[in-house]
């Protein structure tokens, strides 16, 4: 699929290391592998530009919710049980997922972060699933004290991220 020369029926795909380098007809790649895809579509990976990846483990089970029941029962009466492995593990299987399904990069918006923790484990999950990935975080939800939520001014270990703070909610991009 090329907007200047339509589709390319039998086109080839030059892949080096991790990048696409050149798309089009009878490319001569050398001795690289050759993988035959001719009976398959070869498209550009879908974007998910909306996503609450930490709640991998619950989809479907609350989709009978009215909103104040979700925020109810989901932020107050859930999220203080997640761990920052639960999330690290909801996020991993989340991201893992959305590659298996077509999608190359996720907007993962990020509100099961009580703690710095919490936060970091996201941003490892997403990191090791391999996935491009931006993401934006809100204030925590669960009613805990205020001394055991993130505050703004702590450090967020994000390497290879960028991180900005605005209204006190960082949002980070890949």
């Amino acid at each position: 699929m090329d907007d200047s020369i339509g589709d390319i029926h039998g086109g080839d795909v030059l892949i080096e290391d991790d990048r696409i380098v050149e798309v089009g007809r009878n490319i001569d790649a050398g001795d690289a592998e050759v993988i035959d895809a001719s009976s398959m579509i070869v498209a550009p990976g879908l974007i998910n530009c909306h996503e609450h990846t930490w709640q991998t483990g619950v989809r479907g089970t609350v989709s009978n919710w009215t909103m104040f029941e979700y925020s109810q029962l989901m932020h107050a009466t859930s999220v203080p049980h997640f761990t920052p492995d639960d999330v690290r593990i909801a996020n991993l299987c989340g991201a893992l997922n959305q590659l298996n399904c077509g999608t190359t990069t996720l907007f993962d918006w990020h509100h099961c972060n009580a703690t710095t923790d919490h936060t970091d484990a996201a941003i490892d999950s997403l990191e090791e699933a391999g996935i491009r990935r931006s993401m934006a975080t809100a204030r925590p939800r669960p009613t805990r004290s205020r001394a055991s939520r993130r505050s703004t001014s702590a450090p967020i270990r994000a390497s290879g991220w960028s991180v900005c703070a605005r209204a006190g909610c960082p949002r980070m991009t890949a």
